[in-house]
């Protein structure tokens, strides 16, 4: 009998300090919280599935400041981390960056589709590890090929990201001959729902079920989708994945016997308020230094601007939305905008800090101008319609936003074009309005339409932007780009303009009476 303990991380986004930066609160989160709650010994792997080193204040800060060693590459020595894969996010502040990370981090890096032509990242397609018992592991690791829709080119030069599937196919039987037990390590998620396994998305970005299916790995620890998956298999691989920003860690027990049959228990460990000391000191000058640059004042908005009920939003239009679309318009004089909420919004105070801008706009986007028309413009908005799922008038968001992760950043919000939604139609033929200074647009008139980076990438459904004409990029990160603004205006009037409507019916209580409504609901009291 051996034994094998395996403790998981993805998707930490470089949530260091037990906060989450929206306040100083010391919260139940963190790396350095999760590496006193490691117990290691000879027979355990401490194994990471990238998005690491990007998406927290402190990385943010740390991207723009001049260091030799990456704190986090310290801090996962302090942990006896052994294994780490690359996420798509590892990326985005570019090699030189990513470089000191891996350059000085104790663990391998696994990364089978992540090919460095120039030889200076420390990448390898997986290892064989020997435990103390003797086992025999091959640790595998993928990331999602969607690198190359979404990452700035000037960030992956000289780097090939292969598809992800033909890396495993390509690796698969090597490692599985050296081991006696196979484990893959993927940043990527699930295509097809866990409990029917419906197919949830076509695309390639995501393929964690297709390659338990076609490959026979033992266990399959993936991430990028951020859901909470613990003590399940599909078609005989155990599968585990952990929520982001540190919030909980997997705990993985495995038996395998003499005969070779293997047990294997995972759970989702809650995360105690416990740094670790020696590493909170050590780095807790440059933690004070993050927090003292959040609290710096940046301007004022002529009103609070928080975030509502997701669908109330989508239906009825965003202040905040219009914000961020008057900063990309002012930026990059394009006729036109749109914008996308992540998953977790903040909002604004009329006093406006860092501290609000980077908890509300967290992702190092840059803004792209395309060259559109009508037709891209109806095909982007119907993407954006079938946000609604409309059931005899009962409106709702579609499934197919929420699963198999939360896509709430695929729904984008327009400014200075008027447009409406039909509910009732089906999906794919809802826009029935597009209006340009009041005037339906014509088949035949260019307008140039700003947007974030990832969206002008197609990302997200919007293929349609793909054969665009770029008109102009701007490479400031839309932190910075907010942060300029206010230097520019420091009191903002915030746009309250109303673009979109959506229309549907109400069916009342027999569904005999209806009534078309334009976002107002309609309340029918009947006094008998």
């Amino acid at each position: 009998m051996k034994d094998l303990k395996i403790y998981f991380t993805s998707d930490l986004h470089g949530y260091v300090y037990p906060t989450d930066y929206v306040n100083t609160t010391e919260k139940n989160i963190g790396i350095l919280n999760i590496i006193n709650s490691f117990e290691k010994d000879d027979n355990t792997l401490i194994i990471d599935g990238g998005d690491t080193i990007q998406g927290s204040p402190f990385t943010n800060y740390l991207s723009n400041t001049d260091f030799d060693v990456h704190p986090i590459a310290t801090i996962f020595n302090e942990g006896q981390y052994d294994f780490v894969t690359l996420g798509n996010h590892d990326f985005n502040y570019g090699k030189k960056y990513l470089k000191k990370y891996l350059d000085n981090l104790n663990a391998k890096c696994v990364c089978a589709n992540v090919i460095d032509n120039t030889g200076e990242l420390p990448i390898q397609p997986y290892q064989i590890k020997t435990m103390a018992n003797g086992l025999e592991v091959g640790i595998l690791g993928i990331t999602t090929d969607f690198i190359n829709r979404w990452e700035r080119p000037e960030n992956i030069e000289n780097i090939n990201i292969t598809d992800t599937f033909d890396a495993v196919a390509k690796y698969f039987d090597e490692v599985k001959t050296k081991c006696d037990l196979i484990i893959g390590v993927y940043h990527g998620g699930f295509e097809n729902d866990l409990e029917s396994h419906e197919l949830l998305s076509s695309t390639k970005e995501n393929i964690a079920f297709k390659l338990c299916k076609e490959f026979d790995f033992d266990i399959l620890l993936t991430g990028h989708q951020h859901i909470p998956i613990s003590n399940k298999t599909i078609f005989g691989t155990h599968i585990v994945q952990t929520p982001h920003n540190g919030s909980k860690f997997v705990k993985l027990n495995l038996t395998i016997d003499d005969n070779g049959s293997i047990n294997i228990i995972s759970s989702l460990e809650e995360i105690k308020l416990n740094p670790n000391k020696e590493m909170f000191n050590k780095f807790l000058p440059l933690e004070n230094k993050v927090q003292e640059w959040l609290d710096t004042p940046v301007g004022f908005l002529s009103t609070e601007l928080q975030p509502g009920d997701r669908l109330e939003m989508a239906l009825n239009g965003s202040h905040l939305a219009n914000f961020i679309n008057q900063i990309q318009l002012e930026t990059s004089d394009a006729d036109i905008s749109c914008t996308a909420f992540a998953n977790v919004i903040h909002g604004f105070n009329k006093n406006i800090s860092v501290r609000n801008i980077l908890s509300t706009y967290p992702y190092p986007n840059t803004l792209v101008v395309l060259e559109v028309n009508r037709e891209i413009l109806k095909l982007a908005l119907e993407r954006s319609a079938s946000y609604f799922n409309n059931d005899n008038g009962n409106i709702s968001i579609s499934q197919s936003f929420l699963k198999p992760k939360l896509e709430h950043y695929n729904y984008d919000y327009f400014a200075n074009i008027e447009y409406t939604f039909d509910l009732n139609k089906e999906v794919g033929n809802r826009v029935v309005s597009i209006k340009y200074k009041g005037e339906e647009l014509n088949y035949t008139k260019k307008l140039t339409l700003v947007m974030n980076n990832y969206r002008a990438s197609g990302a997200g459904g919007y293929e349609c932007y793909d054969k665009c004409k770029v008109v102009k990029e701007i490479v400031l990160e839309m932190p910075e780009i907010i942060i300029n603004y206010f230097k520019n205006n420091p009191n903002v009037t915030v746009d309250t303009t109303k673009y979109i409507t959506v229309k549907y019916l109400i069916y009342t209580f027999l569904n005999t009476i209806k009534t078309t409504t334009y976002i107002s609901v309609v309340v029918f009291i009947i006094f008998l």
